[in-house]
């Protein structure tokens, strides 16, 4: 049963400009995982693209959970890593879940895509 949909819109020039201000590193540590920090770094030429498409991911999970980003779910909860193919997969932490009143076995579908100027994500949230 799908629970909800979210999507978000992210410009990427807003964003290359945070990130290459005094406040660039913090901002990444705020909204990425250590492993999504990881995976970034090693994009460096396309940074501003990519913490832009996971800003939006981001957005658009908890948007289909039900909430925003902030009390229930924050940004270090929700982590979006490539499988071996490169399909973006989702992990929102358990406790993050129950503070949104989740319960039980769920999917979370996300699709990322860029444009020169532009990120945007596609969320559903899947109760199983």
């Amino acid at each position: 049963m799908i629970i909800g949909i979210g999507t978000d819109l992210v410009e990427i020039a807003r964003l290359r400009k945070i990130l290459e201000g005094s406040t660039g590193e913090r901002f990444l540590e705020r909204i990425l995982t250590p492993s999504e920090r990881e995976l970034a770094h090693r994009r460096r030429g396309r940074l501003a693209e990519f913490a832009s498409g996971r800003f939006a991911a981001k957005e658009a999970i908890v948007k289909a959970i039900g909430c925003g980003i902030g009390k229930q779910i924050g940004f270090q909860d929700v982590e979006v890593l490539p499988d071996e193919l490169g399909k973006p997969i989702c992990r929102v932490s358990e406790d993050a879940l129950q503070r949104a009143g989740l319960r039980g076995s769920h999917n979370i579908h996300i699709s990322i895509t860029h444009t020169e100027s532009m990120a945007a994500a596609y969320a559903i949230a899947e109760q199983l």
